[in-house]
């Protein structure tokens, strides 16, 4: 008789992937990371580069705020009202090696070309990409990763 290895079965209200796939599977939000994390924090500016509705990205951003994935900063140019820049919070900044996984995962495996941008280390000036590294700086070749569950 074969033992299930499965891990047992958690609650999905319980379950972070799916709490960040209902946030990340939004397009609008991930098009805003993308443009934010690329130094664009003006409202127009971001709706300009995503070709988003206005009304889409007020709720979008309000969303974002809430969420403390990025700050308003007010501005004002003479002459003009009052506006808001949005910027990146410690939470959303937090984000960055999901998104950048994503857009090196979405460049080999979707468009297969190589990256038209790279991280890069401000020191040596090399090339970083998503590794899974344990507590002692040994890097984990992907297929010797095993998802283990913790007891409360």
């Amino acid at each position: 008789m074969s033992k299930d290895k499965s891990l047992p079965y958690l609650l999905p209200e319980l379950c972070g992937l799916a709490a960040t796939a209902e946030l990340l599977g939004d397009q609008w939000v991930l098009l805003i990371l993308r443009e934010v994390f690329y130094g664009v924090t003006r409202f127009e500016t971001i709706r300009a580069h995503t070709k988003i509705t206005k009304q889409t990205l007020a709720n979008r951003l309000k969303k974002m705020t809430e969420l403390d994935l990025l700050c308003r900063i007010p501005y004002q140019e003479e002459g003009v009202r009052e506006r808001y820049e949005y910027v990146l919070t410690a939470k959303s900044r937090s984000l960055a090696p999901i998104l950048f996984s994503m857009m090196e995962w979405g460049h080999k495996n979707l468009l297969h070309d190589s990256p038209h941008i790279a991280l890069m280390d401000k020191e040596s000036g090399e090339v970083l990409y998503s590794a899974y590294v344990t507590a002692g700086g040994k890097i984990v070749d992907p297929k010797n990763v095993q998802i283990t569950a913790f007891d409360s």
